[in-house]
């Protein structure tokens, strides 16, 4: 029983895996020509694709900084809807000043009450012996130890500096003083207004110029925009910790409020040329389109490229035809046949009385006719491809013949179907009651003509039609 069960399971699991349904992608690179610039997903080197697949075409390194894309008279949206905020990525810094000064000084000083409070409690116990001596000792040498710390500690702290970022943003020596604070304190704006024109310069220099190309490469695009946010976001951190510096002083305080208006407007051009970047979506494409079940031979996808720069651009059109293969196709054609099913005609030479021996003209093998074929084929997308045909002829005689046989089928847009096969019909033959062996003479009557029946018969033919109807193709959108 649980054999039959599990069974069964694997044939269901077979089953849904099997009836997944596929998409083939077509990644079209909008980069500099190159072998590989269409490829598809199963790496075939075909513009082919199965009547059971999906089909979505990939649009690669496009530049919308220049061009506006449309695919298939749908417009590509290269731009997400989200807006990306590099302030979402920093929050207010707040430096802490002095921390580490004060806690070393507090915690030398807890250590210095916590052995002391030893010291007591050791030299109050009633015992005379080596061990509480060397205690004693001990703990008397490690508080002297501490007391020195604590000297050259407070020593060393001779100004506590209210502009530790700003020393280190400029890259400046320690101050001695709050002067050389606040000095400090406005070379680092200076430095910080620079920098955020600087970074503004280099924005707009690298958009000027990928704006000036026919597209753009996806991994260098996006290292740039992560080094530009990255400073950005490290500048923004900066002018936080400068302006929380500044406070300490009211005159810092006023210099830096009256440079931070010119820093914020650069500040809002900057924010928004990234954001613009961070909105650019490196992975355009078409959404798979069904075909399965219509009767086209071919997807033709058209990509449509309008030059920003100019006013009403004419636009640069590009067509890719991507050819059906699977399923049944079917084409009608019409031309010329030869066929070995044609009427007999007979003479008569005289012999003696009204008797008269009887021959078979010689006309040749075949005859020939116009007529018009239905192919039955397989959508194949290739230049060559088999065929079943069945349709009819009329002969110069003007009789109607059934045709049914092979075709092959030469070409993808204009064809020509060259076919051979078997060709049935009514044709004229001589009595049986006649020989035309030349030995035996027959009397004809005062007319001589030879008596002949309509027999239905079957021969083979040979034939090169053309096929007449377009090929069908699924339209772009509109």
């Amino acid at each position: 029983m649980r054999t039959k069960i599990l069974l069964l399971f694997l044939l269901g699991w077979v089953g849904m895996v099997s009836a997944q349904i596929k998409t083939k992608v077509f990644e079209l690179n909008l980069g500099k020509p190159s072998k590989n610039a269409l490829t598809a997903t199963d790496s075939s080197n075909k513009l082919v694709i199965k009547t059971n697949q999906l089909l979505s075409f990939d649009l690669k390194n496009a530049n919308p900084y220049k061009y506006k894309y449309v695919i298939n008279h749908r417009f590509v949206d290269l731009y997400e809807g989200q807006g990306y905020n590099p302030l979402d990525s920093i929050g207010k810094v707040v430096p802490m000043k002095n921390v580490t000064t004060q806690n070393s000084e507090t915690k030398i000083n807890a250590s210095i009450k916590d052995l002391e409070s030893e010291l007591k409690t050791l030299k109050s116990l009633k015992i005379n012996s080596t061990i509480k001596q060397k205690g004693i000792d001990s703990l008397e040498k490690k508080i002297t130890e501490l007391h020195l710390e604590l000297l050259l500690f407070q020593q060393k702290k001779q100004h506590n500096s209210l502009s530790e970022f700003s020393t280190n943003f400029i890259k400046g020596k320690e101050t001695a003083n709050e002067e050389e604070d606040k000095a400090n304190i406005k070379n680092a704006t200076k430095v910080l207004q620079k920098s955020f024109n600087d970074l503004k310069v280099n924005v707009d220099t690298y958009i000027a110029e990928i704006s000036a190309e026919d597209f753009l490469e996806k991994d260098a695009f996006d290292f740039k925009r992560k080094t530009f946010n990255t400073s950005y976001i490290s500048l923004l951190s900066a002018s936080q910790n400068i302006g929380n510096e500044a406070e300490n002083f009211p005159e810092t305080s006023e210099y830096f409020s009256k440079k931070l208006k010119s820093i914020d407007s650069i500040s809002v051009k900057i924010k928004n040329e990234i954001s613009k970047m961070y909105q650019l979506k490196l992975y355009n494409y078409l959404l798979p389109i069904d075909i399965n079940g219509k009767n086209i031979d071919v997807v033709e996808v058209t990509l449509e490229r309008y030059d920003k720069s100019i006013t009403n651009p004419i636009p640069d059109k590009y067509t890719y035809n991507i050819w059906i293969n699977g399923g049944l196709k079917i084409d009608i054609s019409g031309g010329v046949f030869l066929t070995s099913l044609m009427d007999k005609e007979y003479e008569t030479k005289d012999d003696t009385g009204n008797n008269k021996f009887i021959y078979t003209k010689e006309k040749g093998d075949y005859d020939f006719g116009f007529g018009s074929m239905i192919n039955l084929s397989l959508r194949g997308g290739s230049w060559v491809r088999p065929a079943l045909s069945i349709g009819a002829l009329f002969t110069t005689n003007q009789k109607f013949q059934i045709l049914t046989g092979f075709g092959l089928i030469l070409g993808k847009e204009e064809r020509l179907v060259l076919h051979g096969g078997l060709t049935m019909g009514a044709v004229s033959r001589i009595s049986d009651q006649y020989k035309t062996n030349g030995e035996t003479s027959y009397d004809l009557g005062t007319e001589g003509t030879v008596a002949t029946n309509n027999k239905f018969s079957f021969g083979h033919f040979f034939g090169i039609t053309y096929n007449f109807g377009k090929v069908k193709k699924q339209e772009p959108a509109k």
